[in-house]
């Protein structure tokens, strides 16, 4: 019977992966150690015996899951890390360390499952040596989110750090598309020569190829010098070309014998050049469709295609947290980084009152992140003050709102007598005033649990939803 070590300072996590993972009648029949402190997990480490770890990263203590995954790396052990608050960051440094994988929580039971059944069986293979090291950098990334998606997303890019795979990005408009691609970039060994974007459905055909193959001079009107291409400048690193799907059936030609030969001809001349270039593509056309229908070459479809990544739309980045029923979101981790982003950029502090920000959270997002990005430019520009009300909103927010969710009536006689009863403050805004007062007088979360009569975990859950906090410890 293999040996799991679990490690959560959540006593109740640590029965629940129990129940998953054990002998009793539904679970995968592992004998289960459980350790709620990361020192105690250490202490059973070193005992041995172990085949495999599943520790949560923020373990509220001194020592983290990624402390725990290097010490149990040297002794064998392979290592699944959770999180609550996945980061492309966290991935990168967790799959750098030698983590076998990584889940986002809540996990889905059964996925859980078949990772932890995968972990066994590569170290079986393995004969229980340890995993490979690799140089830690970590990341600088403005890839915000931690939906199931996102985590998807990033869990593919940290795989891809030593792979030379191309790769093909899909996904709506405003997406994200070339930040991931930027992303894949910096997290490989080719982060210190250039990454080139090119907008492939910007330029003609004839101009398309002179920028990235370069051309001879004399080759057409124009050409007055020999030019290199983007392929020998990006020589070395890596070449993104968006919106491939807009090329012509002949520059498909040409670029499907560059991938395959890796080497370049320049228009109008005779010799070729050996290029060194990882090639990044991106669409928000569905490439596949376009094959069926002739319309893009099935032959560079799967040679761009080793490696697909869909960035989700901004509307499927949610989810329902199954045992609470709540709505886990991007949109406001994405609105607070904006409304940061350009205070910081005009030394004002901006806030949302409660009743703006429930609208930019209902609100569809059907230009995604760079919607977002512009609407909040927006309202800092535009607000009549540094506290942006509904009022504030463009009026495509506000109709869509009103039409999908309209204002009720004051249910009773009593409030129509109350001046503004409709903008006094939620029962959520009181919370996150109440909490906001706490902090400027406690610095000590614990004592503030306390106070509220709440665990913990709670409270530091409570801090994130009303964007008071990271989770952190004290």
């Amino acid at each position: 019977m293999a040996r799991i070590l679990v490690v959560d300072d959540s006593k109740e996590t640590c029965d629940l992966l129990e129940l998953l993972l054990g002998s009793e009648e539904g679970g995968l029949g592992l004998q289960v150690v459980k350790a709620t402190k990361p020192e105690e997990a250490l202490h059973h480490l070193k005992s041995g015996g172990f085949e495999l770890m599943l520790s949560d990263i923020n373990l509220e203590a001194r020592l983290d899951g990624l402390d725990l995954l290097k010490a149990a790396k040297p002794l064998g052990v392979e290592t699944i890390l959770l999180t609550g608050f996945g980061t492309l960051e966290k991935a990168l440094e967790a799959v750098r360390e030698g983590a076998f994988d990584f889940l986002s929580k809540p996990w889905n039971n059964e996925e859980l499952k078949a990772l932890v059944k995968r972990a066994l069986v590569r170290r079986e293979a393995k004969g229980g040596a340890s995993a490979p090291s690799a140089a830690a950098r970590r990341q600088r990334s403005v890839m915000i989110g931690s939906s199931p998606k996102m985590m998807e997303v990033y869990r593919t890019i940290a795989s891809l750090q030593n792979s030379k795979a191309t790769v093909l990005i899909s996904g709506e408009s405003g997406t994200g598309k070339e930040l991931v691609a930027r992303s894949i970039h910096e997290s490989s060994d080719r982060k210190e020569r250039p990454f080139v974007a090119v907008n492939c459905g910007a330029l003609t055909e004839t101009l398309l190829e002179s920028e990235l193959f370069g051309h001879v001079r004399g080759s057409f009107t124009g050409a007055i010098n020999d030019k290199k291409g983007l392929f020998e400048e990006a020589s070395g690193g890596t070449i993104f070309l968006d919106e491939i799907g807009e090329t012509s059936p002949s520059f498909q030609v040409r670029l499907l014998r560059v991938l395959q030969e890796q080497e370049v001809r320049k228009v109008g001349g005779n010799k070729t050049v050996k290029v060194d270039v990882r090639v990044i593509a991106a669409s928000n056309r569905e490439l596949a469709a376009m094959v069926k229908e002739g319309k893009f070459r099935e032959d560079l479809y799967y040679r761009l295609s080793v490696v697909e990544i869909r960035v989700p739309a901004l509307r499927e980045r949610k989810s329902l947290e199954e045992k609470t029923g709540r709505v886990i979101s991007d949109i406001p981790l994405l609105v607070d980084h904006y409304l940061a982003l350009y205070s910081e950029k005009d030394g004002v502090t901006y806030t949302l009152r409660a009743d703006a920000r429930r609208h930019l959270e209902a609100y569809s997002w059907p230009g995604n992140v760079r919607e977002m990005a512009n609407v909040i430019e927006h309202l800092t520009q535009l607000s009549r003050g540094r506290e942006i009300t509904p009022d504030d909103l463009p009026a495509k927010v506000r109709e869509e709102v009103r039409r999908e969710s309209p204002i009720p009536h004051a249910p009773t006689p009593l409030l129509e007598l109350i001046e503004g009863w409709d903008r006094l403050p939620s029962l959520e805004e009181l919370e996150r005033r109440y909490i906001q007062v706490l902090l400027r007088h406690e610095s000590r979360k614990s004592r503030i649990a306390e106070i509220l009569g709440k665990d913990r975990t709670t409270l530091y859950r409570k801090l994130k939803d009303l964007g008071l906090g990271d989770g952190a410890e004290d």
